[in-house]
């Protein structure tokens, strides 16, 4: 019955033409959605392995990211450590390690670094930051752009401490002194850099407030309760190295502070 395979085979070429249509598109708009441009001071990088976004953020090469800031970069197969160093500073990220190492201060990571088809990635924005870069995304271009700006000592020192507020380093540290069982970070206030004579280091002098709360028996067993609400006023000291870069000089645990202000957390609101 050769009349019946010929109309099989044509029902079934008709079938797939016109999926064609339909099916390419669809592939093509959803490499499209992952597509991911990065541009450093204006520069469009091109990468042997591509960039991709997980849970909202830019995944890069590690070397290559690394490289391009200038930094020079060691690998430690054992731990699958990378550890990247430029002037006095060093960056260490391990994979699939939620915490990332800023020289002292340890950093808690949105998404941890992977290997991926045999390249180890590592998130842009974190370790574009951590270098003293500005990095914006523009979403209507898919585009991820990273500046170094040429900001004054006292833009880049307040951006160095800002991020300084942010570490899980900080955190332990206002949990130690306001004996917290759980803190919650609320308003940081530079009040102060003060440069010295060549304007190679500064002493900063910054308030950063909290919300603290410990650990309340109830007879059901314990639960953790905000208490109160407290305004600290830290000091640190800062320097500019080699590379132009400004860093701290002194540990989260090492900063001298007193309190400012206290007050129970219904009062507060």
């Amino acid at each position: 019955m050769p009349w019946l395979t010929k109309k099989r085979f044509s029902h079934l070429a008709l079938f797939v033409s016109m999926l064609l249509p339909f099916d390419y598109p669809i592939l093509a708009n959803a490499q499209d959605a992952n597509t991911v441009q990065v541009y450093l001071q204006q520069d469009k990088v091109s990468w042997d392995q591509l960039p991709y976004i997980e849970n909202g953020s830019t995944m890069v090469p590690m070397r290559a990211l690394f490289e391009k800031l200038g930094f020079t970069v060691s690998w430690d197969q054992s731990t699958q450590t990378a550890s990247a160093k430029k002037g006095d500073l060093t960056l260490t990220l391990t994979i699939n390690k939620g915490t990332a190492a800023v020289n002292q201060n340890q950093h808690n990571l949105e998404v941890t670094p992977k290997i991926k088809d045999g390249s180890t990635f590592i998130p842009l924005r974190f370790v574009s930051e951590a270098a003293g870069a500005d990095v914006t995304w523009n979403e209507e271009t898919r585009a991820v752009n990273i500046d170094f700006p040429a900001t004054n000592p006292e833009q880049r020192i307040r951006k160095l401490i800002d991020s300084m507020v942010q570490s899980s380093s900080f955190t332990q540290t206002a949990m130690a002194i306001t004996e917290a069982d759980g803190i919650k970070k609320n308003e940081l206030n530079i009040t102060n850099i003060s440069m010295n004579a060549n304007g190679a280091a500064a002493t900063v002098t910054f308030d950063a407030g909290f919300t603290v709360s410990k650990a309340v028996k109830t007879g059901s067993g314990v639960t953790i309760s905000p208490t109160e609400t407290a305004v600290y006023q830290f000091k640190c000291q800062v320097y500019k190295d080699a590379a132009g870069q400004w860093l701290l000089s002194t540990s989260t645990s090492g900063m001298t502070y007193e309190l400012k202000d206290k007050k129970p957390f219904m009062e507060a609101q």
